[in-house]
């Protein structure tokens, strides 16, 4: 994240570390450490492992990154075979999952984590926290949710270009059809990028904090949620008005996309910023940040956890303790836009008064802080959220392909969701 030069957000980092860092004496081999950390993604630790290894000499930390599934898949069998990294990224949609099997983890409350509770979200920490107590993980960041939308092509489109004038004409997601149709009208390209990204967000709003499971039963309520029909019947919406550039996020057209125009707006969880910014560099300044019509809500975010099996546990904590406090959030934040979910430095000026130069100079602390703030408590995802979640996006797809109407396809995830998860 190019805010005011790579170089000096190093030091920057150098400097909250050398404060956090204890004195260490000259490491013997036979002293040195490897901590083995999965992830996957970016997760814009990068200079912080780097800061960290040379203050701990003895210390080496290497990291293996998959895919998003394949990730999670794989940490799985490593729990059911015993051989598993020191550290481990879960995301939120299946920390369900794996906080079913506790046992499997180490308990952080062994080495004091839940003193650090207080300097975070509240609803985001217990997204680490299993149904016994066992804190599982310590939170990486928090996925509240704005829009993107390219400031240049709202011009030439004749639509308004301030963040609180497109705030405020899209306040909905009727607004939102609507300055969408306007655009198609003007120009005869697509709005977004798929229809699919409407639906992750609009299903992810619900006032009841309810997505495909009642928190209580466990039970799955994908078909009977009121939310989830809303969600869908906006994104059956978007894809009759031909909106959607039917572009899948994740590829190569999605990143050239990015780049060429072939859409005007973006659902921007905070850590799409970075993802923008890395696939996009050259449209700097043409972008900006708008509240999200139906509200707030969050979409991702990522806990680190440490397996059971860990070889190296107290040093992997020591790491983790590091690396996810507020002042090292902060940082990651400035660097890369991963929004800090340690809520005790939201009032500060390095949030409040942060604005990002890519995106048109968008108070982006401020419009994320308000974005998380306004959630009490986390949506719920159960231990199938992956499956229900594929199996309408599958849906999505092919009435957004044209390969099968709507009812139908409605109707088949119903009975898919029903088959595969109960």
């Amino acid at each position: 994240m190019k805010l005011h030069g790579r170089m000096g957000r190093v030091a920057s980092v150098l400097l909250v570390a050398a404060a956090f860092a204890v004195p260490v004496a000259p490491a013997h081999a036979a002293d040195q450490i490897n901590l083995q950390m999965w992830t996957f993604g970016d997760m814009g630790l990068g200079e912080l492992i780097k800061t960290y290894e040379t203050l701990h000499p003895n210390i080496t930390i290497t990291i293996k990154q998959s895919d998003y599934d394949a990730h999670h898949q794989a940490l799985l069998t490593a729990l059911a075979a015993g051989n598993t990294p020191d550290i481990a990224a879960i995301e939120v949609g299946y920390s369900s999952l794996f906080k079913s099997y506790p046992s499997q983890f180490t308990d952080l409350r062994k080495y004091g984590a839940a003193s650090l509770a207080k300097n975070y979200l509240p609803w985001r920490w217990e997204q680490g926290v299993a149904r016994n107590g066992t804190i599982i993980g310590i939170p990486t960041d928090v996925g509240g949710m704005a829009l993107a939308y390219r400031k240049d092509l709202f011009a030439a489109a004749g639509l308004p270009t301030s963040r609180a004038a497109v705030s405020k004409a899209m306040k909905t997601w009727a607004g939102f059809i609507a300055m969408g149709k306007k655009y198609k009208a003007a120009t005869g390209k697509a709005w977004i990028d798929s229809a699919g990204m409407v639906y992750s967000a609009a299903s992810r709003q619900s006032p009841k904090y309810v997505q495909y499971y009642d928190q209580k039963t466990n039970k799955v309520v994908a078909a009977t949620n009121p939310q989830i029909k809303s969600a869908w019947n906006t994104t059956m919406a978007v894809i009759k008005a031909g909106l959607s550039a039917k572009i899948g996020a994740w590829s190569s057209d999605w990143n050239a996309g990015m780049n060429n125009g072939s859409f005007a707006v973006m659902t921007a969880p905070a850590w799409m910023m970075a993802y923008i910014q890395g696939q996009a560099p050259d449209t700097a300044g043409k972008w900006d940040i708008a509240s999200l019509p139906g509200g707030g809500g969050n979409w991702g975010g990522s806990q680190l956890a440490i397996p059971a099996a860990a070889q190296h546990p107290k040093e992997a904590y020591e790491f983790i303790r590091w690396a996810l406090s507020p002042e090292n959030q902060l940082e990651v934040f400035k660097l890369h836009g991963n929004f800090p979910a340690a809520s005790s430095i939201y009032n500060t000026s390095d949030i409040q008064d942060f604005k990002n130069p890519f995106f048109s100079n968008a108070p982006v602390g401020k419009i994320y802080v308000k974005a998380v703030e306004a959630i009490k408590k986390p949506i719920y995802e159960g231990p199938k959220q992956r499956q229900i979640d594929t199996a309408i996006g599958n849906a999505i797809s092919r009435v957004e392909q044209g390969k099968q109407a709507a009812p139908a396809a409605w109707a088949d995830a119903m009975k898919t969701i029903k088959t595969t998860v109960g």
